[in-house]
């Protein structure tokens, strides 16, 4: 896989991931601030879902990496 692959791919996958969250940002929110009242009643809402964002984007981003890299040959993780 080149470089300029390797990057289209990683914009791709960031433009869907985005697209994804934005569609199901009012769905999840709901649901989040039901089950994590207790945070949400300590902290402003907006750091909240914003601080849930980046966790669930990190993973997601994590993840990518982590099957990009076991596809490679000389896998040393």
């Amino acid at each position: 896989m080149g470089r300029i692959t390797t990057l289209l791919t990683i914009w791709v996958v960031s433009f869907v991931v985005g697209f994804v969250g934005w569609m199901l940002y009012p769905q999840i929110s709901s649901l989040l601030s039901g089950l994590t009242p207790i945070l949400l009643s300590v902290f402003d809402a907006q750091i909240t879902n914003a601080a849930m964002a980046g966790f669930a984007t990190s993973i997601v981003s994590v993840v990518i990496v982590l099957v990009w890299a076991n596809k490679t040959k000389n896998n040393r993780f």
